[in-house]
């Protein structure tokens, strides 16, 4: 397998032959392989062989999540909205609200698209009737705390363990020299106290862009690799819908933004004609950073829909991949944010890592931004738009300026290379870095299982 420079990821925003790309539109991926080929023997640019290398991985990788004929789709949607009928089910997808590409000329459907629609409340309570499910509103100590701050105005401190576990799946493994990359606890604004208590990977520095734990070593079996740590979340409460004097939020370690706070990122943070319009058209007159940044939360909160997505690998400009198609998950909302905050002159950042209950823990990412008097804030449009969509509007605010107490960040970077060791192959999230990566020295590792449970929480204030 050919060894993946990261910077090439660039080579993303370069332009495909036509040729190469309508094989690809149409499908056929072992025909766009073959023409690539066909282009690295010819004499042209080393950028766009940079590039036709980067593609041969994405079109190795990218039927592989659309798996579903119509037919196969709609049966899967079934399983949970026994009744929709096939003219609904088009009609969904006419709407955007199913992903499809053509596989060899025929619609093929995300392997994820009943999940996707189980997230429109609409569709979820329907399923709930039909499929006889208890309807009543689960407890929810996430709402409670952020209620409790929105009325209250102090801040929020948890103390959390996690234990998460990595495994190369059986029918892919092989014995031989093997990387594993996991995330663990970074030193952000909002997170202290971090003690990693596994010692026997190599830990990037606690200021990593990106940080991981590395494994490295000879395996003859198969087994699980395993971080364990601990550490303390902070959430402040700054409220930016009843105006006030500003105050620093996070004043002990907020430093002030840099130059790449507010500039592009290729491939995908890219100020594109569509973007630089779009950012105009919704902040119009407005003249305050903090109010342009409210109108763009604003947007995507009541406008962009919560889709499950394919691997970032596979989409080749995130940012406007939602603004166009007006539908994304939660990174995906972050980048169209940042992008329009950095178009409009208001620095902006990304974090990611967990969301963090009681017992579970899930994948998540938010976004930053900086307003002069207040220091970095807080913004998460994808639980706002949840917020939009199930009619709590004092929820949806809370997630204008501030997060929830239950996190864990192990990025404040997207598209940052890991410190510790350096992977050799294009990684399964070049992006970001939530579920861990492997890889055997000849090769990358794609089929791994990752688990991650909170052993231990306790409010501490």
């Amino acid at each position: 397998m050919e060894i993946f420079r990261y910077e090439d990821l660039v080579t993303l925003a370069y332009a495909l032959p036509e040729d190469v790309l309508c094989k690809k539109e149409y499908g056929d991926f072992e025909g766009a392989q073959k023409l690539i080929d066909v282009w690295l023997s010819r004499d042209v640019s080393e950028l766009l062989k940079r590039r036709l290398r980067l593609e041969k991985q994405i079109l190795a990788r990218l039927p592989v999540y659309f798996p579903y004929t119509q037919e196969q789709c709609l049966a899967k949607v079934q399983e949970v909205l026994p009744d929709i009928t096939a003219e609904e089910f088009v009609h969904l997808k006419d709407n955007g609200r199913i992903d499809w590409i053509y596989v060899n000329g025929e619609e093929h459907y995300f392997h994820r698209t009943a999940e996707t629609l189980m997230t429109d409340p609409a569709l979820k309570k329907r399923s709930d009737v039909l499929l006889n499910r208890d309807q009543a509103e689960p407890e929810d100590p996430v709402k409670d705390v952020v209620k409790e701050m929105a009325d209250t105005g102090r801040p929020v401190s948890y103390r959390f363990s996690l234990k998460a576990e990595y495994r190369i799946k059986d029918e892919v493994f092989h014995p031989g020299r093997v990387r594993v990359w996991l995330p663990v606890p970074r030193a952000s604004e909002q997170i202290s106290g971090i003690q990693i208590l596994t010692t026997n990977g190599i830990l990037a520095d606690e200021h990593a862009r990106q940080r991981t734990i590395c494994f490295e070593e000879d395996m003859k079996e198969n087994h699980v690799f395993s971080a364990e740590y601990a550490w303390t979340v902070t959430a402040r409460y700054a409220d930016l819908w009843n105006r006030g004097e500003r105050s620093i939020v996070y004043a002990e370690n907020s430093p002030a933004p840099c130059a790449e706070d507010t500039s592009e990122l290729l491939p995908h943070i890219q100020f594109t004609p569509y973007m630089k319009a779009l950012a105009k058209e919704i902040a119009g007159n407005i003249e305050d950073p903090l109010e342009k940044a409210r109108a763009f939360y604003d947007y995507i909160t009541a406008r962009v829909k919560y889709s499950f997505m394919r691997p970032y690998a596979t989409v080749e400009e995130i940012p406007e991949y939602a603004a166009v198609g007006y539908k994304g998950d939660c990174g995906v909302k972050a980048l169209m944010f940042i992008t329009l905050c950095r178009l409009a002159g208001i620095p902006a950042r990304w974090q990611s890592g967990l969301t963090t209950g009681h017992e579970a823990a899930g994948n998540h990412d938010w976004a930053q931004f900086w307003i002069d008097g207040y220091g970095w804030l807080f913004c998460d449009p994808s639980y706002g738009g949840h917020a939009y969509d199930e009619g709590e509007e004092w929820r949806r605010r809370f997630y204008f300026g501030n997060l929830d107490p239950f996190r864990m960040v192990a990025n404040n970077s997207f598209q940052a290379q890991f410190d510790n060791i350096q992977p050799r192959y294009l990684r399964a999230d070049p992006y970001d870095n939530q579920v861990g990566e492997a890889e055997y020295e000849e090769e990358k590792i794609l089929d791994c299982a990752y688990t991650k449970t909170v052993t231990g929480s306790e409010r501490i204030r």
